[in-house]
């Protein structure tokens, strides 16, 4: 077994401290095929563990874009669904957190910067800053091509294996978002609070290079905390990643830690999955969600597939 040690910089100007006042962490998703958004554990776990005793204290979710409509599919949309969050609750008088995440992350730069009256802090998890010349983007392409595919020959028993994920509409959304980098991530340099910044060391799509470059450009004060084994699906499960809520929960509220900052994780066995054979009009066997899509997709493991379905 690994003991799994997170790597944090350190920076004496970033004060921690528990908030006086109604304060939210709002939280923008990276790409996603599934409705259930990225934050939905991490939020979860808060209320948990730490709602009674940090009741001024709130986590919202924000869905730039529903993955099953394609009229959503828009990088204006994602920044006017962002905007909206941020305008209605500072006018209510919270004081704003925001994180984001993946593609995310550029948007949230630039919110960071047009509403600093409202945004107290940021938090970039696995930031995006490579785009095309990023070797796995190709594989998002190659799990739409695939799926469409099958759902030709096996129409709604494909749409059923896959059960929450969708990939309706997503070559355009994936424009959509190669967009939204390109377009914001020029704001990274106009950063000025406070940031947390998070990488998983097996991250493909937040590669070494986009980490560095972001890093470079942030103006305010701000940490790296780095994760041995982590990849770009950071935020997935409590089982796997409840250290990286600890850590974002205790920069945004003072929490305390509950889990061991070492944090010891174990190669889980490949369970022999028991299932009915089915059979197409052909004769054929049909393919399960893991069968078709697990070599395909980048942020698909064998984790997240259990729990979805």
């Amino acid at each position: 077994m690994d003991q799994v040690q997170v790597r944090k910089e350190v920076n004496e100007n970033i004060r921690i401290c528990k908030p006086a006042r109604e304060t939210i962490l709002l939280c923008a998703n990276g790409f996603q095929t599934q409705d259930t958004h990225d934050s939905t554990p991490m939020m979860e776990y808060f209320n948990n563990n730490f709602r009674e005793q940090y009741q001024n204290c709130h986590i919202v979710c924000v869905k730039l874009f529903e993955p099953g409509v394609k009229k959503t599919h828009r990088a204006k949309l994602f920044e006017k669904t962002l905007s909206d969050a941020i305008v209605s609750y500072g006018k209510a008088g919270y004081d704003i957190i925001l994180l984001g995440y993946s593609f995310s992350s550029a948007l949230a730069a630039k919110m960071a910067y047009k509403y600093q009256n409202y945004i107290s802090r940021l938090i970039l998890v696995a930031p995006v800053h490579d785009t095309l010349v990023n070797g796995a983007i190709p594989g998002y392409i190659e799990y739409a091509v695939k799926f469409s595919k099958l759902q030709k020959k096996y129409g709604k028993r494909v749409a059923n294996a896959v059960g929450r994920q969708t990939v309706v509409g997503l070559p355009g959304l994936l424009i959509a978002i190669f967009y939204s980098i390109l377009k914001n991530r020029k704001y990274f340099k106009k950063v000025q609070q406070d940031t947390l910044l998070i990488r998983g060391d097996a991250d493909v799509l937040c590669t070494p290079h986009s980490i560095a470059k972001v890093n470079k450009k942030i103006q305010g004060e701000h940490v790296l905390y780095a994760y041995p084994k982590m990849s770009h699906g950071i935020l997935k499960t409590l089982k796997l990643n409840g250290v990286v809520y600890e850590d974002i929960l205790n920069f945004c509220f003072d929490t305390p830690y509950i889990l061991e900052k070492n944090v010891t994780l174990t190669a889980q066995e490949k369970r022999q999955e028991v299932k009915n054979t089915a059979l197409d009009d052909d004769g054929e066997e049909i393919p399960t969600f893991n069968e078709i899509f697990a070599k395909i997709d980048p942020d698909c493991d064998e984790v997240t597939l259990e729990e979805d379905m």
